[in-house]
């Protein structure tokens, strides 16, 4: 397709560009090391769990990656928020879903290359703000956010939490002025130092299967995982709910399908770290059964009968419920 003016419009060229630089999907297959099976810092065997803790999941809106990046099928997978209770405290908020320019623009409000390789929707009034304000969570009781990494579906209400603290991964402020990989609009430019506080994983110590992480609170209610595969910054939690852990994987672990198999796609900033992550949580899920895993973007295995978890308007996990592209 040409211009009048003889030139192709920009849309059409990136197209052409990214078509001919990464030609068809090849699998990047990594099995990464193996990882000790034992619990470390575990008192025997048994995780702690914090009596009145509880999780509320959200889902903000849908993504779909192109398959030039992840191979094919490239489904539509849900752009999850969470909000942790901790009892006699205030609210602890780990990532914020997408934002409301997503509702108005969808991958409209992202730049150019951005918008090429991501496709995402959401709603009005959808937004993490918004649907916490409907379950009787008011943002303004969040005293903390955990922001697993920068990516636009994961820092997108930020704004809403005005009056928190910011918690991210080591050098997340300066990831987050790199445009080009996602990190946009810049949703925690705004946030001042005093507010702003990244974790130093070298001051931290190993925990469960994992290398490196770091007590939040200094009672193991919320333990900061080190990721560093899919971004720099990137980090997981592991809550001890009453109930039994959870591991908000984030993108440390992007969908069920990526602990299945060894193709870390096309999605990673460092290919060996990301295996090496994926494979420790492979070995706590198989140490720790009774362990609830939840990925950066796949809610089907939300459990629905454990009072600790609250699930929010769960259709809403579902694709149909967004206006997602028929093909």
């Amino acid at each position: 397709m040409m211009r009048r003016d003889g030139r192709r419009p920009p849309a059409v060229f990136a197209l052409l560009l990214m078509a001919a630089v990464a030609g068809c999907y090849r699998p990047d297959e990594r099995a990464g090391p193996r990882i000790a099976p034992q619990l470390v810092a575990v008192e025997n065997g048994r995780l702690p769990a914090v009596a009145g803790m509880k999780l509320h999941v959200f889902n903000t809106g849908m993504n779909r990656v192109s398959s030039l990046l992840v191979g094919s099928p490239a489904p539509w997978r849900p752009a999850p928020a969470f909000v942790i209770e901790r009892p006699g405290r205030e609210l602890v908020v780990f990532d914020c879903g997408v934002g409301t320019e997503i509702a108005r623009e969808s991958e409209g409000a992202l730049n150019p290359l951005t918008r090429l390789l991501f496709k995402t929707r959401s709603l009005p009034g959808k937004d993490l703000p918004a649907q916490m304000r409907e379950a009787g969570l008011p943002p303004e009781r969040v005293s903390h956010v955990i922001l697993s990494h920068q990516h636009f579906d994961h820092v997108g209400s930020a704004e809403g939490f005005a009056s928190a603290s910011f918690i991210a991964g080591p050098q997340a402020r300066e990831s987050s002025r790199s445009r080009i990989n996602g990190f946009e609009p810049a949703h925690t430019d705004w946030i001042s130092d005093a507010a702003w506080f990244e974790v130093d994983f070298s001051k931290g110590e190993p925990y469960a299967t994992f290398d490196r992480t770091i007590d939040l609170f200094g009672d193991r209610s919320v333990v900061l995982i080190k990721g560093g595969g899919h971004t720099p910054d990137g980090l997981g939690a592991l809550l001890a709910l009453a109930n039994g852990p959870v591991l908000l994987a984030a993108d440390l672990a992007v969908h069920f399908d990526w602990l299945r198999g060894d193709d870390v796609q096309r999605i990673v900033s460092d290919g060996d770290r990301a295996a090496e992550v994926r494979n420790r949580i492979r070995e706590f899920m198989r140490l720790v059964p009774a362990a609830v895993v939840m990925p950066g973007h796949d809610l089907s295995q939300v459990p629905a009968g454990r009072d600790d978890i609250v699930r929010h308007h769960p259709e809403l996990f579902l694709p149909q419920a967004w206006p997602i592209d028929s093909e």
